[in-house]
């Protein structure tokens, strides 16, 4: 089963400060959750999947097309997110993870990762990720409402995500604090956030090229109340992104405007601003290129995949995916390693479809500290890794048994100068002939095989029917009798 190792960036809605200080009364916090279990979601995020690493920067552009909201701009040092009572403003600003400080307060775990959240009126509070819990925590509210403030070392802490976290996933957050304007006049102040995820969609971060990442799209129906008559509602759309962005984590956060459709939207820039240090840890992925990249063809395969797989600390595990009419992906380990090429195969298809696959690493350091959220499964590829091609072949989709089966040998594999060809025919056969093919299922090579023959033994050369020179690259041998079709894929290698 494949397990989905994802980062998730996560956004918090904090209230603006002021500048008087009011009794606390009570506070009073409470959680629920409401779970829709989907069978087989597209993306699923189990809570240990969370990485322990917040804080990188982001900008966006606007998109009018689905929805409208203010592009998030850190180089204005803030954003502002959504207005409160008062016509008040709630800002944030993240720092790098080495720029807060710790300890948490002693009711939490010891914190990983800090993060400063500054208001617009130069107020802060902390804000903790839990290494016992993988949830993520707010500490206190500073809010600023007509004239008077509430501020709140009181904790009205919250879980602000719920795992797992997948398409149709929803849960509710909500509190309530109450607290003396001045003897006598009591203030009770109610927010909810009903997040619920809407849509998934794909992000392109500048940082790995045109790579699209698949994420899912948060709806945050927040509600605010109060005793003084407020009511107010936003929308507040948020992306939960897979994948890691060699070494750096990506600030998803969107607002939009009520009404709005909830459809996902395309983000045309998402990048961090600022580089990742953890001392002795391998922040980087496995880098792939000069990836195979199989046109349509009529050629039914076997399908040799190759590409170019390295890392700072060595690749620790591997894997080629592969499914038929986008069904569910097969795993195949690689064939042979050559230098930090890896070698593939995916198996010989018995009717017209298509075939999408998609490589995947994870590199020593994560295979030996147990590191699992920086390696991406096919569910979480970028949309320009996995490719798609179509397989148009006359094979029969149910082959006559036989009760023997002819054999066909071909060795060394790879080969540099000369590959020997072995062949053990079934009996009765009439019809025998060997071909050798390139990838796009051109013949490039013809043998003539005398008839009656059971045993054959061929040389190949590595040459076209000109006798010049082919290229490196993979190439398939096949025997054709009346009975049967065998292929061997080979790599040439000069």
């Amino acid at each position: 089963m494949l397990k989905n190792l994802t980062n998730i960036v996560f956004f918090l809605i904090i209230n603006q400060g002021g500048n008087m200080n009011s009794k606390i009364v009570c506070g009073i916090f409470f959680t629920a959750l409401m779970m829709v279990l989907f069978a087989q979601p597209e993306v699923y995020i189990e809570r240990d999947d969370v990485p322990f690493v917040i804080g990188q920067w982001a900008r966006y552009d606007q998109n009018t097309d689905i929805f409208q909201w203010e592009p998030f701009d850190t180089t204005r040092l803030w954003w502002d997110l959504t207005d409160y009572p008062g016509g008040n403003t709630a800002r944030v600003h993240l720092l790098a993870p080495n720029q807060g400080i710790p300890p948490a307060p002693d009711t939490f775990p010891d914190a990983k990762i800090v993060e400063l959240d500054t208001m617009g009126s130069g107020e802060v509070v902390w804000s903790y990720l839990s290494d016992t819990t993988y949830f993520f925590y707010v500490q206190g509210i500073d809010m600023e409402q007509g004239g008077f403030r509430f501020i709140g070392n009181y904790r009205p802490d919250y879980n602000c995500y719920v795992y797992p976290i997948y398409d149709g996933a929803s849960w509710l957050t909500a509190w309530t604090w109450t607290y003396e304007v001045y003897p006598g006049l009591p203030y009770s102040a109610n927010e909810t956030h009903h997040k619920r995820v809407v849509a998934m969609g794909k992000v392109k971060v500048p940082f790995s090229g045109d790579q699209f990442w698949p994420c899912l799209v948060i709806q945050d129906s927040m509600g605010f109340s109060d005793n003084f008559g407020s009511q107010e509602i936003r929308w507040i759309y948020e992306w939960v992104v897979p994948g890691r962005f060699g070494g750096g984590n990506g600030v998803a956060a969107a607002q939009s405007t009520n009404g709005a459709n909830q459809n996902f939207v395309l983000v045309e820039n998402f990048f961090k601003l600022t580089d990742l240090y953890v001392p002795g840890w391998d922040l980087r992925c496995p880098d792939f290129s000069n990836t195979t990249i199989w046109p349509d063809t009529t050629f039914a395969g076997p399908f040799i995949v190759s590409s170019i797989i390295t890392d700072s600390t060595g690749i620790g595990a591997d894997s080629l995916f592969y499914n038929i009419d986008g069904g569910q992906f097969i795993g195949v380990a690689h064939d042979s390693v050559v230098d930090s090429l890896y070698y593939y195969t995916i198996p010989q298809v018995a009717q017209t479809c298509t075939l999408g696959y998609f490589i995947w690493a994870e590199d020593s350091f994560s295979v030996a500290n147990g590191v699992d959220i920086w390696n991406t499964d096919p569910i979480c590829a970028p949309e320009s890794t996995y490719y798609r091609f179509t397989v148009t072949t006359g094979i029969d989709e149910s082959p006559e048994e036989y009760g023997v089966k002819g054999i066909l040998d071909c060795y060394p594999n790879p080969f540099h100068t000369r590959l020997n060809i072995s062949c053990s025919l079934p009996p009765g056969g009439i019809n025998h002939d060997v071909a050798v093919f390139d990838p796009s299922g051109r013949l490039v090579k013809e043998f003539s095989i005398p008839v009656g023959n059971r045993s054959i033994d061929l040389s190949w050369d590595g040459t076209d029917f000109n006798e010049i020179a082919l290229p490196n690259g993979v190439y398939f041998v096949e025997l054709k009798t009346d009975k049967e079709k065998i292929v061997v894929p080979v790599v040439l290698i000069r």
